[in-house]
């Protein structure tokens, strides 16, 4: 009886999880006519005034990384359902943000990374989760904002 009682509850808590939801989102914002310095520097001031802890300034890559910080905005961020009796638990968030002079003018590419820990019974385990796009389309405003 105990063991029919533990194949439910497990396969309940398969059953209730899901998987997070792809979207499709434009994770490039291109900058015509304006020059790589002054996108770089509307980045970094655009960055410093968010409070992101700075992994790598790399101008000369026109790379800039955040290191992995608390991020409980829920609508960056799409992790699934975590399933029967679990929770998601310290969300982690991180940022790549490139920076590239074209033809036309510079460009500026967000790559943001997330992860949560879900907390089920007797047991934590990290998940990857995908990005909603609110986040990048955030930080591509800011950057349009300190460019004008």
């Amino acid at each position: 009886m105990r063991w029919l009682l533990t194949a439910i509850v497990l396969l309940a808590s398969v059953a209730c999880a899901s998987a997070p939801v792809a979207r499709d989102f434009d994770d490039v914002s291109d900058y015509r006519a304006v020059s790589f310095t002054e996108v770089w520097d509307a980045v970094v001031v655009m960055s410093g005034d968010q409070n992101w802890a700075i992994e790598t300034l790399d101008r000369d890559r026109g790379l800039i990384t955040t290191e992995w910080t608390s991020a409980d905005n829920v609508s960056y961020r799409d992790c699934g359902v975590p399933g029967f009796r679990a929770t998601h638990i310290d969300p982690m968030g991180r940022l790549d943000l490139v920076v590239r002079e074209t033809d036309n003018g510079t460009s500026v590419t967000v790559t943001t990374n997330w992860r949560v820990t879900r907390n089920s019974v007797n047991s934590l385990a990290s998940v990857e989760c995908l990005s909603t796009g609110t986040l990048e389309r955030e930080l591509h405003d800011a950057v349009r904002l300190r460019l004008r």
